[in-house]
């Protein structure tokens, strides 16, 4: 008994492993440093972004899974998930996949190419590679086994949870000093879609085919609420006031506030949290 759990030691992704895929990364991210500050200022976005992610990943593994190998391979995920952003930008100078390239895609390509991950076994090889493909999926592909599709719902969660907050941060910054390709390039006007306000209306998350300008676009971040699978995750989103703080960016009237309020109740409720 003791010689197969050795064996099945061997057959895990271990610290010195995830050491190394950081010592990657980074390396990975300088390729794609620019003189340019605009340009830079995108690069430093997506590389933030990442460590951001990882830093949510963990939190939501530990607190769903006491397996230490679930742990190591959700912040590899993490780190990973966004591979694609940095020579999609490069080439393209967005990060709008309809106008590019599917960056999951290109992240998965790009790892498969550096063959970063050939010391684990292949079945980690696979799960890391898949994740990566489908985490900006708009549904997670059913055909997944059991095991992908849970690192799957906990990436989309740490994934989100930043990206909440660094567009935040960003609409909280003068235009000239935002991160240029963060909002797509839709233009900041006043207004936004009723077809948006439909879907939180509906518990539905909305699709960035609909949106047309920068207000529809915080209006589609909210509608990710309903795409959230942790309770965890639910709690961060509670504790750091996301629906609030996301909401003081857009128009003040009535038809916000009141979708504001059901996002929060839902919230709550998903969080297990009362006040």
């Amino acid at each position: 008994m003791r010689f197969i759990l050795e064996a099945i030691r061997e057959l895990e992704m271990k610290e010195e492993d995830l050491i190394y895929f950081k010592s990657w990364f980074s390396d990975f991210c300088a390729r794609y440093y620019f003189d340019d500050i605009d340009d830079q200022r995108n690069i430093t976005l997506k590389e933030q972004h990442t460590k951001n992610v990882c830093s949510n990943m963990v939190e939501i593994a530990r607190a769903h899974y006491i397996d230490p190998n679930d742990v190591l391979l959700a912040e590899a995920v993490a780190l990973f998930h966004d591979t694609g952003r940095f020579p999609q930008y490069a080439r393209w100078k967005t990060f709008r996949d309809a106008v590019s390239v599917n960056h999951g895609l290109l992240g998965a390509e790009t790892l498969l190419k550096e063959q970063v991950l050939v010391a684990l076994p292949a079945d980690e090889q696979t799960l890391i590679i898949q994740a990566v493909k489908y985490h900006n999926a708009y549904k997670i592909p059913a055909f997944q086994t059991a095991e992908t599709i849970k690192f799957l719902k906990m990436i989309r969660d740490a994934d989100k949870l930043d990206i909440w907050e660094v567009f935040i941060e960003l609409f909280s910054l003068p235009p000239e000093l935002r991160a240029s390709a963060a909002t797509l390039g839709f233009p900041d006007t006043d207004g936004y879609s009723g077809g948006l306000i439909t879907c939180i209306k509906d518990k539905r998350i909305g699709n960035l085919k609909n949106v047309r300008s920068v207000n529809d676009y915080k209006i589609l971040l909210l509608t990710w609420i309903f795409d959230i699978n942790y309770e965890k995750s639910f709690r961060l989103i509670n504790d750091r006031d996301y629906i609030a703080r996301i909401s003081e960016y857009l128009p003040r009237n009535d038809e916000i506030g009141e979708i504001t309020a059901a996002l929060t109740a839902h919230v709550r409720e998903k969080a297990a949290v009362s006040y």
